[in-house]
């Protein structure tokens, strides 16, 4: 094989994993869309009754989605052409444009594109994770502590053995470690 072919081959190989382009991903709500609209808009659209403009939030799906004071829709999930929020993002006109000039925050076009592929995506909200009801998982077979059931479980999952366990010198060395920073000395140890 000569030596263009083997870096053709090279080439090839390292790149057949890669990652789609940004473009054709999933967009995420909590990933993607609430930093920009955190950082560029929440003070303005967001929880705050006292700071909020417009009668818009859009921190929260429902009222996203409803008309606004100034009779337009922000977001129409499937249609960005529809939407007043690309539409305002998008905009020149200096009365029009989000957010607007005078509080200095300026989203790049990479922040714009993404809003605007989110919004054709269907424009789908998630429920920030702290907000979730907690569940109690189902605790798997009994035997030890439930920890050391979770560990058993997904060691089995990954057909993996747990290693034995450490002998009474080896725990103290890794306690000295841990504690100190430093090895036990010979007398310690």
């Amino acid at each position: 094989m000569n030596m263009p072919s083997r870096y053709l081959c090279a080439f090839l190989l390292t790149t057949a994993g890669a990652e789609e382009p940004r473009g054709a991903t999933r967009i995420e709500f909590n990933r993607d869309i609430r930093p920009i609209l955190s950082d560029a808009c929440f003070h303005c659209h967001g929880p705050d009754k006292n700071t909020r403009e417009s009668g818009l939030r859009l921190d929260v799906r429902e009222d996203a989605l409803k008309k606004g004071e100034l009779g337009g829709l922000a977001i129409v999930p499937g249609k960005p052409e529809k939407s007043d929020l690309v539409r305002r993002i998008l905009s020149d006109d200096e009365d029009e444009q989000m957010p607007p000039p005078d509080a200095h925050k300026v989203l790049s076009a990479a922040q714009k594109e993404t809003l605007k592929q989110w919004i054709a995506q269907g424009a789908e909200y998630q429920i920030h994770w702290a907000y979730l009801p907690i569940q109690r998982p189902a605790i798997p077979a009994p035997g030890g502590h439930p920890v050391d059931a979770f560990i058993r479980q997904r060691l089995a999952a990954e057909n993996l053995q747990a290693a034995a366990e450490a002998d009474k010198v080896t725990l103290i060395r890794r306690l000295t470690l841990d504690l100190i920073g430093l090895p036990p000395t010979p007398a310690e140890g």
